[in-house]
């Protein structure tokens, strides 16, 4: 479906059998009327609806049952399922796994989607002794709910804690045959509802070496169609970034530039250490390619290479794995190293 591979976790086969394991281990015990204990028996459970159950129970083709020897017993059924909108978490949460068949590649698999998957459970008794004491032994652990860890989802391995609560109790006594004879079939109906998840397919990603985010200058301004690194000095005033054909050594900080060809004039802000990189701030026009510069104290004369023409970034923050060579089922941590720009005024 939607272009994937046929997928299928067996997820509500499991609610089916994890909500049918709580009531599998179930006893009623009769005693004498001198309180010795004469019978002892497991209350037996099946799938199916109640109905189907409650003929199965009253029909004898032998002529040789009565419902007294039929019964207790329990029955459930999965009556519906619906969407859960107030567990629903970020789409975009993944769980991950060590794919066994590639270290490289781990396996990846989409937050379940809520959903409640509402039961009904149905016991059958002859005596209403037998159910009282049946249901005594079920309702002290949901208050209202009973919550159990299973595991949703095989291939990542994923557990969670899904609870099942219990919302409506109801008994019922119904008479068979003609009223005086008095044999009765008592019957409890119970709805519980069981808070699951279903998954999606399971796809192969690739593991994150590392995060370099970088803040992007907003006083960048567009000349010509082309963004020009612009950044703000102390006296909110535009600086240029500009790579000169030398190195920049010979101006001074604060020294006035000036262009002659074209008429700009600015100030020297500051240069990047080892590179051909400056500085200038209070610019009156962008410089180019050829413009000269010359240092109106120091006399220094410099030839503008090139400029920047991408919008400069402000801040580097770079957020690696440490070490480098840890997969993902490693024990690692993360190094992170910040970068001002410039870096080197």
């Amino acid at each position: 479906m939607l272009g994937h591979s046929p997928f299928y976790h067996r997820s509500i086969r499991k609610y089916v059998v994890l909500f049918a394991a709580l009531f599998n281990d179930i006893f009623y015990v009769r005693e004498t009327a001198a309180g010795e204990k004469k019978e002892r028996q497991k209350v037996p459970i099946a799938y199916g609806p109640k109905e189907k159950w409650v003929t199965r129970i009253y029909s004898d083709p032998a002529l040789t049952k009565s419902v007294a020897t039929t019964v207790p017993r329990m029955s459930f059924e999965l009556l519906g399922i619906t969407y859960d909108e107030s567990r629903k978490q970020q789409s975009t949460i993944r769980h991950r796994a060590t794919n066994p068949n590639s270290a490289s590649s781990p396996q990846a698999q989409y937050i379940g989607v809520p959903y409640n998957f509402e039961f009904s459970l149905s016991l059958y008794v002859r005596n209403v002794e037998d159910g009282l004491q049946i249901v005594e032994q079920i309702l002290p652990f949901f208050l209202p709910d009973y919550t159990v860890s299973a595991q949703v989802s095989e291939e990542l391995n994923i557990i969670k804690d899904i609870p099942i609560i219990l919302k409506s109790v109801n008994e019922k006594i119904d008479y068979e045959g003609a009223f005086a004879d008095g044999t009765r079939m008592v019957t409890w109906d119970l709805v519980f509802s069981l808070k699951g998840f279903l998954f999606g397919p399971v796809s192969n990603t690739s593991i994150i070496m590392g995060v370099s985010a970088n803040v992007a200058n907003a006083n960048a301004t567009v000349t010509g169609g082309i963004y020009i690194n612009m950044y703000v000095d102390v006296n909110n005033k535009p600086i240029q970034k500009v790579y000169l054909t030398t190195n920049p050594y010979g101006f001074r900080e604060n020294e006035v530039i000036r262009e002659p060809n074209r008429s700009i004039t600015g100030t020297v802000y500051g240069w990047a250490n080892n590179t051909n990189a400056i500085y200038f701030s209070g610019m009156t026009g962008v410089l180019a390619a050829n413009d000269e510069i010359w240092g109106l104290q120091s006399g220094t004369h410099r030839v503008v290479q090139s400029v920047e023409t991408v919008n400069q970034k402000d801040v580097e923050i770079l957020i690696r794995q440490a070490p480098i060579s840890a997969n993902a089922d490693s024990d690692y941590g993360y190094s992170t190293v910040i970068t001002e720009f410039p870096g080197t005024l």
